[in-house]
């Protein structure tokens, strides 16, 4: 009985021994998962049911117990855990640091702040377009906004659309065939002028070039493409810039095959304001013509004679003046309905005697 009780005492504890051993190496897989007293009163209770089972089997069957085993790879198939909250804190906000971290770009610091890629342009609200010599994966029409540095990054690789590397406002303006002072040499070939100091050659081919191919050359040879100017629309146009009026529908716009925005291939802007197309611009993602820099001068000198005048539209039913895109409509039971009463009402001359300094 001695021997047997020893066996058991010795079985038990090397079975103890080994499951504390297996509980403390899943241990180290920290997750950022809530702890709680119910786990761990799980593991303790576990812990003594396989202690007194382990100690038992070892009894009877000369120190091996399938028992030990088999809840040994329970124990790590479930990876039970007791994880510290301070440290699931710091897991948490360290992956979080690491989804906002990119890989440092060689060749400039790149300005991940900017809406769009660099020589795309910004249409609409948040929408950005790729020029017309874009070749890349992605579409040509979509937004970025709440992408991160780390997304954007991606983006730019997968989709060969590179984020500006300089402060131009709206990025650089590529679709000239040739950078800031060259001069167009024929076949897709643009030439440095004749003063031109660099280590680079002084002929390139930039027709079949993409941007990100042009970004590289221009920031390792000293050149570059102009920035893109900004562009004040003239909402007095017809149509949309690169959309087409009608033959012999006047105010009838249709769309190129290229577009890719939200709205219709077609629109008639026959009696729309200035403020409608304004609208229409921003929804469908689409520009009028920029005006000119002497025009655009005068629209921006003319808004601010008028921005002290008393504003015109429609009167709501508080008497406010609002828009006549943001009036809502009134629910039908709201709407005041005029008895004939009222209407010969407004229309009455009132009579009576009059006084004698009126008479």
């Amino acid at each position: 009985m001695v021997l047997v009780g020893s066996a058991r005492c010795r079985g038990a504890c090397w079975g103890v021994c080994l499951l504390m051993c297996l509980l403390g190496c899943s241990s180290l897989k920290l997750r950022a998962e809530p702890s709680g007293r119910e786990q761990g009163q799980e593991v303790g209770a576990g812990v003594r049911d396989a202690a007194v089972q382990t100690g038992t089997e070892a009894g009877q069957y000369g120190g091996k117990s399938d028992f030990q085993t088999g809840f040994a790879d329970s124990v790590a198939s479930k990876e039970m855990v007791l994880v510290n909250p301070e440290v699931s804190k710091v897991i948490r906000q360290a992956n979080g640091l690491a989804a906002s971290l990119t890989q440092r770009d060689p060749l400039c610091e790149r300005r991940w702040t900017a809406t769009c890629p660099d020589g795309w342009t910004l249409m609409g609200e948040d929408q950005c377009a790729a020029p017309t010599s874009y070749g890349g994966a992605c579409k040509t029409m979509q937004s970025f906004v709440g992408k991160s540095a780390a997304d954007k990054q991606q983006l730019a690789e997968q989709c060969k659309a590179p984020w500006p590397c300089d402060d131009c406002a709206e990025g650089r303006d590529y679709s000239p065939l040739c950078p800031e002072g060259w001069s167009d040499d024929g076949g897709g070939f643009c030439k440095a002028p004749a003063d031109f100091e660099t280590k680079c050659a002084t002929s390139y081919d930039f027709a079949g070039m993409d941007i990100a191919t042009k970004q590289e050359l221009a920031e390792t040879c000293g050149f570059n493409w102009n920035c893109k100017q900004s562009c004040v629309q003239d909402l007095s146009a017809s149509c949309p810039d690169a959309w087409g009026e009608v033959p012999l529908n006047p105010g009838i716009c249709a769309a190129p095959v290229t577009y890719s925005g939200v709205c219709s291939f077609s629109v008639n802007t026959t009696h729309m304001t200035q403020e409608q197309k304004g609208a229409f611009a921003r929804k469908c993602a689409v520009k009028f013509p920029c005006l000119g820099a002497s025009a655009a001068a005068a629209v921006a000198a003319s808004a601010e004679r008028s921005a002290g005048l008393m504003p015109d539209g429609p009167v709501d039913f508080n008497g406010r003046i609002m828009s006549a895109l943001q009036m809502p409509a009134a629910p039908e039971d709201q709407l005041p309905l005029a008895t004939a009463r009222d209407i010969t009402h407004m229309f009455r001359i009132p009579s009576g005697p009059l006084r004698a300094d009126l008479a």
